[in-house]
């Protein structure tokens, strides 16, 4: 190097590198002089670059806890919400893999001296990714009012697709929904309900809204009268003046809501035997059953009568049967 390069490399703007030297020396020694503080912060911890085909399982630490020691204006110049501690996962296995938290992933300033880092080192468990269809099960609580019952539940769709870790996947048998309290109802609901997971590594590959509907209905019972009376529909107008039924009672089953049944009297369900196009001398005929609206009758037992003239018409005196009763009179002819 000739001399003419050395001389104007110290020589040239000689005031002005020396000004500058000058100011380089002073800040150095402010910083250097000035007193030193600690701070503590807790910093968000960040992953990133997670392969596509795997997934975390394990819980994974919010923040990391730090205590920085500096000059107070070096401290005073970080802000926190800017900061954070990016941990990359890329390249990682299934299986436990653990991460040393170095000082030099938090980017800080010269100066800044990092003396405690909680925690020092991050475990994870990572396991593969998986899909799976599987059937939506809605979930209820409660009891619907006094005699009324879920009758049945519907959800649309019936089946959603999820993806999760792989041994997770593989234990879901069914995709449970959020509870529904169905405390007291007594009509039917629809309303849209969201999934509830038992994995916080599952989630449905579509975000369609799940409808829910629950049919609630009176709740259905059977009950049974003995020994009803039956009477005549009307009275022939031919032969004697007294008929006898042959029995003069059955046994009724009835089946509706619960509420209903519970509220029959003997009274409330009426048993007649029907005497039109009977011949003179009578015959077997059916019964029918009247009750109230919403009831049903199973069965009449026996379903079928003998009706019989206490004096046969064509003058032979006979007796009316054993067990049997007169039910009503008929008119003679002449009046």
């Amino acid at each position: 190097m000739s001399q003419d390069l050395l001389r104007r490399i110290f020589l040239d703007d000689l005031g002005l590198k020396l000004l500058s030297l000058a100011f380089a020396a002073l800040l150095w020694m402010f910083v250097v002089g000035e007193k030193r503080s600690e701070v503590s912060l807790s910093l968000p911890l960040e992953l990133t670059q997670v392969p596509a085909a795997m997934v975390v399982v394990s819980p994974v630490p919010e923040v990391v806890r730090v205590r920085l020691n500096g000059a107070r204006t070096l401290l005073a110049a970080i802000n926190p919400q800017q900061l954070a501690v990016i941990l990359s996962l890329e390249g990682v296995q299934p299986g436990i893999s653990a991460f040393e938290i170095l000082p030099s992933r938090l980017n800080l300033p010269r100066g800044v001296e990092v003396t405690y880092i909680s925690p020092s080192v991050v475990t994870l468990e990572a396991d593969r990714k998986a899909r799976r269809t599987l059937p939506v099960r809605p979930r209820i609580k409660g009891v619907p009012a006094e005699g009324y019952e879920v009758a049945e539940m519907r959800v649309d769709p019936p089946q959603v697709e999820i993806e999760g870790a792989e041994r997770a996947v593989t234990k879901l048998r069914e995709a449970p929904t959020e509870i529904v309290d169905v405390g007291g109802l007594d009509g039917g609901v629809t309303r849209p309900v969201q999934l509830a997971l038992p994995d916080p590594t599952l989630r449905p590959l579509v975000q369609k809204a799940l409808q829910l509907e629950i049919v609630v209905r009176a709740m259905r019972a059977q009950r049974e009268f003995i020994q009803v009376p039956v009477e005549l529909a009307e009275a022939p107008q031919i032969g004697p003046p007294a008929w006898v039924l042959t029995p003069a009672a059955v046994d009724v089953a009835l089946e509706g809501p619960l509420l209903a049944l519970s509220k029959l009297k003997t009274g409330d369900v009426q048993v007649r035997a029907s005497v039109d196009g009977l011949p003179p001398d009578g015959g077997v005929v059916a019964v029918a059953v009247a009750v109230p609206a919403g009831v049903t009758v199973l069965s009449a037992t026996p379903a079928e009568v003998d009706l019989r003239p206490i004096f046969s018409p064509r003058g032979a005196g006979r007796p009316a049967a054993e067990g049997a009763a007169p039910v009503q009179e008929a008119p003679s002819r002449g009046e």
